[in-house]
């Protein structure tokens, strides 16, 4: 019987230039909703470190809660969503994609019969 493969998100937070001690920050869910959630607060925890008018920037998003629901409606139907943060010295980028994945295989190997 052919079942369609789940729909997963991968999510993900990058900036340019890569700062050299933190690693990247990545997610993957099977629900849209968790996925901009996760963004959301990916980026409340990176604004204690931002300069005064990109704080202010990243807090207007954070309070639009009509655009955090319109959000969730592009992964539902399949297309990528992404919010770009530049400072001052920095690009920061978190997006969220629509995958479809292989269900995983265990990793142990067989059991043998003995006899």
């Amino acid at each position: 019987m052919n079942r369609p493969l789940p729909r997963t998100y991968w999510c993900h937070a990058d900036v340019d230039p890569a700062p050299p001690a933190e690693p990247p920050d990545d997610l993957v869910t099977t629900a849209p909703g968790q996925a901009v959630a996760w963004m959301r607060a990916s980026v409340r925890r990176l604004t204690p470190r931002l300069d005064r008018d990109t704080f202010h920037r990243a807090w207007s998003c954070l309070g639009d809660h009509r655009s955090a629901e319109a959000a969730v409606k592009s992964p539902r139907r399949g297309q990528g969503y992404a919010y770009e943060l530049p400072t001052p010295d920095r690009t920061w980028r978190w997006t969220a994609y629509p995958v479809s994945v292989l269900p995983l295989l265990p990793t142990d190997p067989p059991l043998r019969s003995h006899g």
